[in-house]
């Protein structure tokens, strides 16, 4: 795809300020070997470090750090082939599967960018990882495939803020303590969660992505490890914040991904085979 100048500048602002802390994923395209033939797409990453690409640099004057400068698409650290066009739904899930081959170690933690970290949270996190470490000592054998952790949300500014925040603690917090003991029945909620990597990638990656089955896409996570043996956990040392958009539509509208999300679930083969195969009190 053509990015234009005030995307590449968006993306060189991003890299001034985190530096060697932030790599950036993405989808390439490019014609076809011979004319008529299909387009080839490619995974690629690219960090602070890549060089830019020659013949490409466009001037950029506008209201980022950058000033008045040229910016240009940089050359790929890593660029990766992909079998055929990977959008099949939602961007969002294609985008994490497309991005996970780049991961390093064995740990994943699933963070949206409406997210914010705390220091003080920050300090458990030895304590989180440690949670991942291996079988040793566990009842279950094998370590968690999914930890989940609770959020904070700090957007709770006004009648409709406290609705849309009140409403995210209910779902996200306080159901989530009873799903997980002593129901046993807490699946992935999405973020701000710890996933053993080698778990989920073995299940075809951390969310599914069709469209009309996969709206809430980040709780076949859950299912598909339930359904492969693994198991997951739910702790509250540790959160991170979020802010909820304050709109009256906005805040309606977690309601209604919610409730088609649901919907959908309900045709799926996972939840078929749940339903089977679960005992009575984790089925209810």
């Amino acid at each position: 795809p053509t990015y234009d100048v005030h995307q590449l500048a968006a993306v060189e602002a991003l890299l001034q300020t985190f530096g060697d802390w932030l790599s950036i994923a993405y989808i390439d395209e490019e014609p076809g070997p011979e004319p008529g033939a299909d387009r080839r797409y490619f995974s690629c990453l690219i960090d602070a470090n890549c060089p830019f690409m020659d013949n490409e640099a466009m001037p950029h004057t506008g209201e980022c750090d950058l000033g008045k400068s040229l910016v240009a698409m940089r050359k790929p650290r890593y660029r990766i082939e992909l079998p055929g066009y990977p959008i099949l739904g939602h961007g969002k899930s294609d985008n994490q599967n497309c991005a996970v081959i780049f991961t390093r170690g064995e740990c994943l933690q699933m963070i949206d960018c409406n997210q914010d970290a705390y220091f003080e949270s920050a300090l458990f996190l030895p304590m989180a990882l440690q949670e991942m470490v291996g079988c040793h000592g566990n009842p279950k054998g094998r370590r968690p495939g999914i930890l989940g952790f609770r959020e904070h949300i700090f957007s709770n500014i006004g009648l409709l803020g406290r609705l849309a925040a009140d409403s995210e603690f209910t779902f996200g917090t306080i159901m989530q303590r009873t799903m997980d003991s002593p129901l046993e029945a807490r699946l992935h909620y999405g973020h701000p969660d710890i996933m053993d990597k080698l778990q989920m990638v073995q299940q075809g990656g951390v969310s599914k992505a069709t469209k009309g089955l996969n709206l809430s896409e980040d709780i076949f996570a859950g299912l598909d490890l339930v359904l492969r043996g693994g198991w997951i956990t739910y702790k509250e040392y540790f959160h991170v914040g979020k802010g909820r958009d304050m709109g009256f539509m906005s805040a309606l509208s977690f309601y209604a991904k919610v409730s088609m999300g649901n919907g959908e679930q309900a045709t799926t083969r996972q939840w078929l085979r749940l339903g089977l195969e679960l005992p009575l009190p984790r089925l209810l």
